[in-house]
């Protein structure tokens, strides 16, 4: 069992090195995502890893979104092994200077013409969510904990040979750690009575996160179309010193609107209720969105999640948002990034905002039948 730099520390949690997880499942997974904004719409950079030791394979995505105009995704992999202590992929790097308040984020030259050194500031206590657990027909399909933090970020952008300073005052962000076991990766199984995603269907996911002076908030429903909930899980943060703890999100109200004759959301509005009493209104506004299925969420190019590509790998596109109908095309998992207000206070995030049809409350049918 190969030693990593990480056998060195006493923080071991299994008889077993850390080159390998609790189990032998395939769908072990453990992923860090990233995203950074500016406060105008103008600039939105996503980046992230998977890690799939029982699959010997890392993969992740730099994805960057230019006015709304244009957006340029670069997908990479490669074979795990014997590099599974450092997290690189090509150009793409990832570091942790101090935890919870420094993350060195880099990319350097590519194909795509973009390059970025930047630094994510931790602002507020971590997040973390309830864990999530699900079993399918006998089989565990999902079993997974996360942890998401606010920040803001620093540092540059560089976009064919066109530099870009980033102040941290007028510059968000947020990060997201998990692990466990997942669905949808890799290929679709083989020999199987069932895929484990055939359930998601007749439901609306939102994963959120958003940001106002002193008070931090990160939000994961789901919710089904007759109005049940099926997962609900969010906290109130307080910035990184504040001794006051989180307080977890005990109820959640909603009213979005969608672009015209799209399922992609364009404002909103959120009421939501903590465990300690706090009750708190958002109204949402569109500043841009980014696409992550550039960065092979829900699969693109025959890229998905986990998929073994070989020993290195790497592709990438630049997108005109422009084009009429394109947004529909590449809609999926999107990162929308919202000016909030809270009465007369302003903030900023994003939500990823997902609707499966049927879901009649929003008034999206169910896909027609093929024929």
């Amino acid at each position: 069992m190969p030693l990593t730099k990480y056998d060195e520390l006493t923080c071991h949690q299994t008889v077993s090195t850390f080159d390998h997880p609790e189990t032998s499942d395939r769908a072990w997974t453990e992923k860090i995502w990233c995203h950074v904004h500016d406060t105008e719409g103008k600039l939105a950079l996503a980046l992230g890893f998977g890690v799939y030791p029982n699959r010997n394979v890392m993969d992740g995505f730099a994805c960057l979104q230019l006015d709304g105009r244009e957006q340029r995704n670069l997908r990479l992999s490669r074979e795990l092994r014997p590099r599974i202590d450092e997290l690189a992929l090509g150009p793409l790097r990832y570091e942790v200077l101090e935890p919870y308040r420094r993350i060195r984020l880099r990319l350097d030259e590519n194909k795509q013409g973009v390059s970025f050194d930047l630094e994510f500031l931790g602002r507020f206590q971590p997040a973390e969510e309830e864990p999530q657990y699900a079993r399918e027909q006998g089989r565990v399909v999902v079993n997974t904990c996360r942890y998401a933090q606010l920040g803001r970020a620093r540092g540059t952008v560089t976009v064919d040979g066109k530099r870009i300073e980033l102040d941290p005052e007028r510059t968000y962000a947020q990060r997201d750690h998990s692990w466990g076991v997942r669905m949808g990766v890799g290929a679709p199984e083989q020999g199987v009575q069932a895929q484990d995603v055939q359930r998601f269907r007749a439901m609306m996911i939102n994963w959120a996160t958003f940001q106002l002076r002193d008070l931090g908030l990160c939000l994961y429903l789901i919710e089904r179309a007759d109005g049940g909930i099926e997962r609900l899980t969010g906290t109130l943060v307080r910035p990184l010193d504040d001794p006051r703890p989180a307080s977890p999100i005990v109820s959640v109200e909603h009213s979005y609107r969608f672009h015209e004759r799209s399922a992609r959301m364009c404002a909103g509005e959120l009421g939501l209720t903590a465990r300690d009493g706090t009750r708190l209104g958002l109204a949402l506004r569109e500043l841009a969105t980014l696409y992550l299925r550039g960065g092979a969420y829900l699969g693109y190019k025959g890229m998905t999640h986990g998929l073994w590509l070989g020993p290195a790998f790497e592709d990438g596109e630049r997108w005109d948002l422009t084009t009429p109908g394109f947004c529909d095309e590449v809609h999926g998992l999107d990162d929308t990034i919202c000016e909030v207000r809270a009465g007369s206070e302003l903030g900023y995030g994003i939500i990823e905002n997902l609707v499966l049809p049927p879901f009649p409350r929003y008034g999206f049918p169910a896909p027609a039948a093929r024929r």
